[in-house]
């Protein structure tokens, strides 16, 4: 009997690890499946406007970083301002930039800029606060074509300083 039982042993647990990598890797491509999304649904966007910094701020071929958000992101007690869409870079002045808006990721348009007047490629350290950020809350979107002019006259602020606005 135990003759019987040494010979089956090794074939049972043969046919116990072969089951468990087929469910392992069912189980596997189901999560992947499951997990994957189609195409963002977008619309293209062109936007436009100036970007003008305050007398006395020295803007001559400093790199202004423009980020393109959605106002607002998800819904529930998930729902949150300030959602990244992308991010491109432009100078002082007049500028345009084209863009796909990821329609089902959020709501409304916040076009932030900040300029980089001590060329570090940094917005902000602990020991250099000088460069300019501005933000401009798109009114008339969606829509194809918008414009957005941003003034960058405050110091070292973040898109989330200057929106959603501070409650009177």
């Amino acid at each position: 009997m135990n003759r019987r039982l040494d010979t089956l042993l090794p074939v049972a647990i043969c046919a116990v690890s072969g089951l468990f990598k087929v469910v392992v890797m069912v189980g596997l491509v189901a999560m992947l499946l499951a997990c994957t999304e189609g195409a963002t649904p977008t619309t293209p966007v062109s936007l436009s406007g100036k970007i003008s910094v305050p007398d006395g701020v020295q803007s001559d071929g400093a790199k202004v970083t423009v980020n393109l958000y959605h106002a607002w992101a998800l819904e529930g007690p998930l729902r949150h301002p300030v959602e990244f869409i992308e991010s491109f870079e432009t100078s002082v002045g007049q500028y345009s930039h084209s863009f796909a808006y990821p329609v089902e990721q959020g709501e409304g348009l916040l076009v932030y800029a900040w300029l980089d007047l001590d060329a570090d490629g940094v917005h902000c350290t602990p020991t250099v606060r000088d460069d300019r950020a501005g933000l401009s809350v798109v009114q008339e979107f969606p829509a194809a074509e918008v414009t957005a002019d941003i003034r960058l006259d405050v110091p070292c602020a973040g898109p989330d300083w200057f929106y959603p606005p501070a409650p009177n």
